[in-house]
């Protein structure tokens, strides 16, 4: 079991102004009138499991969809229904897309305790944000990042996504100029994924997308281009500077325990995995623990390990072996050894960790490494 006393908050909104092409995740455009009943909702959920589990939040992450879209006054009544379980230091995070028609006070939130902001930019080609049925344009994204920094946020993320239709060497590049231009902190560089029965994955536009090859070719390039603008690789897909990683996200990473609220959203709490449906009225409407669905028990070595190989930092041996004595620790660095030589990953004789050239393969390897 987990004995970090902190744990991280993640609240999944579903709402949007129009689903995107590529998205595969619960949400669902408009929704207004679900709006102050979901908020209500949500505040019983943080009280519910604050008083369950009795733990404080060092981190909270409004993720969805377009949790913007719910307005300041609904985000800042969540904020001080959840104030009570966060420790004076969190992170507290809040998704939203770039565009004019979602634009809010930021002023307002910042004032409310969100201070760190992410934003789902994904490129900065109009051509290419057209194709995924983005609702922003590079200079609306350019715009919003702009008023968010003049009320003050110093921490702001941007997505950019990898092997979408008309995506080329160079425009990537000048897809990350223009992050960097814009003085960012963090970057999430995510390879697209066709999923089955999105738009995307019915139309034409699907032969436009990478293939594995060129996926893999622009991702490499992705590292290599934000290392040169001084962004550090820490996790698969996720960069940052000044240190600015998401705290949030490390939870995930590093086996952390989180609670998540929402249809959708998944917890990690007492070794226990567990999630919500993806259903709004069920959310809604049945009791949180009668709606709870089991995952699966959680927070063995293989877990951790897994986990930790997922970011730069790698696996500790050393640590491995001292919290999970039954781990076959040595037969891990053993096995982990031949990979080092083509350039898949470092070692030494108390940590492993994945190149860029390895997180491409990492799913395959990390069976190896671990498994044999």
């Amino acid at each position: 079991m987990n004995k970090n006393p902190h744990a991280g908050l993640y609240i999944h909104v579903p709402f949007c102004i129009q689903k995107c092409r590529y998205c595969d995740f619960y949400s669902f455009p408009k929704g207004e009138e679900y709006f102050e009943n979901y908020k209500n909702r949500v505040i019983e959920a943080i009280d519910f499991y604050g008083k369950k589990y009795a733990r404080s939040y060092n981190s909270l992450y409004f993720g969805g969809g377009t949790p913007l879209l719910l307005g300041e006054k609904r985000l800042c009544e969540i904020m001080d229904a959840a104030r009570p379980y966060l420790t004076s230091d969190a992170e507290v995070t809040a998704e939203g897309n770039p565009s004019a028609a979602e634009r809010v006070d930021f002023s307002v939130l910042r004032s409310a305790g969100i201070n760190r902001l992410s934003f789902g930019l994904q490129s900065s080609d109009d051509k290419e944000l057209s194709a995924l049925g983005r609702i922003h344009s590079a200079k609306e994204a350019e715009e919003t990042v702009k008023a968010a920094q003049k009320t003050g946020f110093d921490n702001i993320s941007l997505d950019l996504m990898l092997g979408i239709p008309y995506q080329t060497e160079e425009s990537l590049i000048k897809s990350i100029d223009f992050c960097s231009s814009l003085g960012v902190q963090h970057i999430s560089c995510y390879m697209l994924k066709i999923e089955e029965g999105t738009p995307l994955s019915k139309s034409d536009l699907r032969f436009l997308c990478a293939d594995d090859e060129k996926a893999a070719d622009l991702y490499l390039l992705a590292c290599s281009e934000l290392e040169k603008r001084g962004f550090e690789q820490y996790e698969i897909s996720n960069f940052a500077k000044d240190k600015k990683r998401s705290f949030h996200n490390l939870h995930y990473w590093l086996d952390d325990e989180y609670i998540g609220i929402g249809p959708s959203a998944h917890s990690f709490m007492e070794g226990r995995r567990f999630y919500f449906d993806r259903n709004i009225n069920s959310f809604l409407n049945i009791p949180f623990d009668e709606n709870e669905k089991e995952e699966s028990k959680g927070g063995g070595w293989e877990e951790y390990a897994m986990l930790r190989l997922r970011l730069s930092d790698g696996l500790d041996i050393k640590a491995l072996s001292e919290k999970y004595p039954d781990s076959p620790a040595k037969e891990i660095l053993k096995n982990a050894k031949p990979f080092a030589a083509p350039g898949l990953l470092k070692i030494n004789e108390n940590n492993i960790s994945f190149t860029p050239k390895g997180f491409l393969l990492s799913n395959a390897l990390t069976a190896k490494i671990l498994f044999g």
